[in-house]
Formats: structure tokens, C-alpha cells, sequence
């Protein structure tokens, strides 16, 4: 006897099990958004459209009979459930994929500066570009709120790169050993050229203190429109919070000797400047003599204060770098 076709209550029942998982799958994939929603009303009319099509086909070839479709509808069903579950967890394992690398680009920026400090800005330029391609390929595999969060992180990378590198080259420069060399410091022009590459240094230094005491505000500000309930916001503001709740106090001292050395090093330049004409320097003993008695305890004094910073810069140095 022919019947109507209709989905029968196992394949009701099995169909609404199948929608609560794939929501299930998006939620914890994607979060909890317009988009998700979006997304899992998309899946799941695609999942159960092509089981339904082949099971009212199967219903017309068994002669439309009662339920003649039921057992075809479950398994079309369960063969695209099975393969909707092997596609989400390979984009999962697509975007953890990304973390890994971040993760494994630090770590490696760590051991290979730790053992060859000389090389911190080549080592630099690797790690950047890592992390880089990881922050792209974060922004490739998400959608929603966590693509804005990961925008957002582009952005605060961008910052955060460009402060480093500006202050690496000026650290570079300050560390040339045309600055200080008291043999070349004989003319206006050099006076000028070393006053100013040690300037560029303390206030790249400035703009490195400036950047990392605001850094957090600065992020939350850029993240304000985000929803903040999204998993991917509250791990990152988490995770940067806490690295900068154990980064700054090291941090601080660090640039702040920066800072100082810096003035310590200009103060020398500009007491030789006005004493022109008034000092030696033998470079057989490597000793500076200023014919003014109070030139020279001046000198000294800033010398031992520079001294003492460039110990606090050595010291901290190599921790920063085992606290990334």
C-alpha cells in the first residue's frame, strides 16, 4: 500500500541528535556567536538534506511504501556525521597547529639566545617572522570573535615589533665603538654625531618603558568592541596579563638602567666637549686625564654610575629572556 513519504520517528530522533552534536562541535570551535549560529544552521540543513533526497528516492524504488526510506536516511546519515566529525577535528587540529609553532618559536628564541647572546638580533628577526606567520595563519582558521581577537593580536604584534626594532637599532648604533672613543672625539662635528646617536638611544629606551608599562591598557583598549566572554579574548588577555605581572618588575629596572647608562654616557660627551682642549687620554694605560681636578671627579663619578648600570643591563638581560 502506498504512503506518503515522512521521516519516520527514529530518523526524527536520530537527525535531532546528530543537529545537538554539530552545534555542540561549532560551539566549542568557533564560540557562542551570530556566526556559529549561522554556521551550525548551515551544517545541519546539509547534512540532513542529502539523506532525506536519497531516502524519499529509496521510498519511490521500494514503491512508497510505509517508512521505506527510514533505514536509508540513517545510514546516509551516520556516513556524513562520520565525516563531518573527522572534518572537525582536522580543523581543529588546523588551528592548534598554529599555537604549536608560536609556542615552538619562542622557545627556540630562547635557547639559541641564551646560548649565543651575540646573535639576540638575528635570533630576533626569526622569531618575529614566526610569529608573524602564526598570528596570519590564527586570523586564516578562525571566524567571529576570535578572528577579531586575533586581529587584534596582529595589531599589538605589529606595535610591539616595531617598538623592539626601533630600539634595537638605536641600541645598536649607541653600542658602536666610534661612541666614546676618545680619540675620534676631537672636532664640533663628532661632539655632534655621538650626542645625538646616545639621545636616540634614551629615548628609544623611553619608548620602549612607555610601550611595556601601558601595554595591557593598550591592548584592552584596541580589544574594547570584542565580546568578552569569547574563550580565545579571555585566554589572550590572561595569558598577556600574567606575563607582564612577572616581565615588568625585571623590565623596569632594565630599561631604566638602559635609560640612565645612556645619560651617564651623553654627560661624559658633553663634559669633554666643554673641556676640550683640556684633557688627554693615553692609549696605552686606556686612562682619561682632565687637567681640571673637579672635570676629573665629575667624570669619575659619572664613569662608576655608568659602570654600575651596565651591570644591572647584563644581569637582567639573560632573564628577560628565560621569562618570555
Amino acid at each position: 500500500m502506498k504512503r506518503p513519504f515522512k521521516p519516520s520517528k527514529s530518523n526524527i530522533i536520530y537527525a535531532s541528535i546528530v543537529a545537538v552534536i554539530i552545534v555542540f562541535f561549532n560551539i566549542r570551535i568557533y564560540g557562542f556567536d551570530a556566526y556559529t549560529f549561522g554556521i551550525s544552521i548551515g551544517s545541519i540543513i546539509g547534512i540532513i538534506l542529502v539523506p532525506t533526497l536519497l531516502a524519499l528516492l529509496f521510498w519511490f524504488i521500494l514503491g512508497q511504501k510505509e517508512n521505506g526510506g527510514t533505514t536509508t536516511f540513517n545510514v546516509v546519515l551516520t556516513l556524513m556525521f562520520l565525516g563531518s566529525i573527522s572534518e572537525f577535528g582536522q580543523i581543529a587540529k588546523d588551528r592548534q597547529k598554529p599555537i604549536d609553532d608560536l609556542q615552538k618559536a619562542v622557545s627556540e628564541y630562547k635557547e639559541s639566545t641564551l646560548a649565543n647572546p651575540d646573535s639576540t638580533d638575528s635570533n630576533y628577526n626569526v622569531l618575529s617572522a614566526n610569529v608573524k606567520n602564526s598570528i596570519d595563519d590564527l586570523i586564516k582558521s578562525s571566524v567571529g570573535e576570535e578572528r577579531k581577537v586575533w586581529l587584534a593580536l596582529k595589531d599589538f604584534f605589529r606595535k610591539s615589533d616595531s617598538t623592539n626594532i626601533a630600539w634595537n637599532k638605536a641600541y645598536n648604533a649607541f653600542a658602536e665603538p666610534r661612541i666614546l672613543d676618545f680619540n675620534k672625539l676631537n672636532n664640533k662635528e663628532e661632539f655632534e654625531f655621538q650626542k645625538q646617536t646616545v639621545q636616540e638611544y634614551i629615548n628609544q629606551s623611553d619608548n620602549f618603558k612607555a610601550f611595556v608599562e601601558n601595554r595591557v591598557d593598550y591592548l584592552k583598549e584596541q580589544t574594547k568592541r570584542i565580546d568578552k566572554s569569547n574563550k580565545a579574548y579571555k585566554g589572550f588577555i590572561k595569558g598577556l596579563t600574567k606575563k607582564d605581572s612577572i616581565q615588568k618588575p625585571n623590565f623596569m629596572p632594565y630599561i631604566n638602567a638602559h635609560i640612565e647608562y645612556g645619560q651617564g654616557i651623553k654627560t661624559i660627551i658633553e663634559l669633554l666637549e666643554n673641556e676640550q682642549g683640556n684633557w688627554s687620554y693615553d692609549n696605552e694605560t686606556d686612562t682619561l686625564i682632565f687637567e681640571n681636578l673637579k672635570a676629573q671627579t665629575t667624570y669619575e663619578s659619572i664613569l662608576n654610575e655608568a659602570i654600575s648600570n651596565e651591570e644591572i643591563v647584563n644581569e637582567l638581560s639573560n632573564k628577560l629572556v628565560e621569562i618570555m
